[in-house]
């Protein structure tokens, strides 16, 4: 019975990293101030959640501050908005 809530929270890990690659990669082109810090945030949690998805996790908050970075010096490059 205790495997079914863990299996549970595993999947949601996983969901969560997704969304927060798709969050990182929007970011890049939109608002990066806005949305990249969220995906972090969001990979954070995941991490927290799971122990089965933490290289995912992992990875996820890692692309999120890449996108961060770029996102920024694209936006500033090209005089769009920070948020």
């Amino acid at each position: 019975m205790s495997a079914v809530p863990h299996q549970r929270a595993e999947t949601i890990a996983g969901f969560l990293c997704a969304f927060a690659l798709a969050l990182a990669g929007i970011a890049v082109v939109r608002t990066p101030a806005l949305l990249a810090p969220v995906a972090i945030l969001i990979g954070l949690v995941a991490a927290r959640m799971s122990e089965a998805h933490q290289r995912l996790a992992a990875w996820t908050v890692g692309l999120a501050t890449a996108s961060f970075v770029v996102g920024m010096v694209v936006a500033i490059s090209t005089d769009n908005s920070l948020y």
